[in-house]
């Protein structure tokens, strides 16, 4: 009987000391570094433009933090909506179906919103993406902006995420144009 006792105060601590949280970070690699105005929106009367282009040495406080070599990502991503403002005056999310694209750098892959990708250009030194909208018919649009650029497929090294600032949109992230 000693016996058992002697080995459950030997295991319930342990139990108890690599107990699961809640907290994602303890067991995968991430990092958060801040830049500002790394995605622009500029409209015209016919569409809207959305560009994304930063060093793979993100400039920071001391040191350039090596963005490729941390996340060893060829590609980065964010996301942000495209709406129409319909008849009652609210907002609804335009179908892929309702505007074309021109993507001129990086790819985007569309579903509820679209995920702008970022791709590092061939010399490595660059993430870069621009994609133009014109959407379908005229009226009143909005697009809406998220603020964080993420590395995809890091696969077992560190996913990075950069918190940036959206330049050519209001303090919520958003722009809203008309199309004639």
């Amino acid at each position: 009987m000693k016996k058992y006792i002697y080995i459950l105060t030997l295991v319930i601590p342990a139990i108890l000391f690599t107990s699961c949280t809640e907290s994602d970070d303890e067991f995968f690699a991430s990092k958060i570094v801040t830049a500002n105005n790394l995605i622009d929106v500029n409209t015209t009367a016919n569409d809207v433009t959305v560009s994304c282009n930063f060093a793979r040495l993100l400039p920071q406080d001391t040191n350039p933090f090596d963005l490729y070599l941390t996340s060893t990502s060829e590609e980065f991503f964010f996301n942000y909506t495209l709406e129409k403002k319909n008849a009652s005056g609210n907002w609804e999310i335009v179908p892929e179906s309702g505007y074309s694209k021109n993507e001129v750098l990086g790819t985007n892959q569309i579903g509820e919103f679209i995920s702008a990708i970022c791709q590092l250009d061939v010399l490595e030194t660059n993430y870069q993406y621009e994609t133009t909208i014109t959407p379908s018919t005229p009226g009143d649009y909005r697009i809406r902006l998220d603020n964080e650029i993420v590395s995809l497929g890091s696969k077992d090294a560190v996913t990075v995420t950069i918190r940036t600032t959206v330049t050519g949109v209001d303090a919520s992230n958003s722009l809203e144009f008309t199309i004639l």
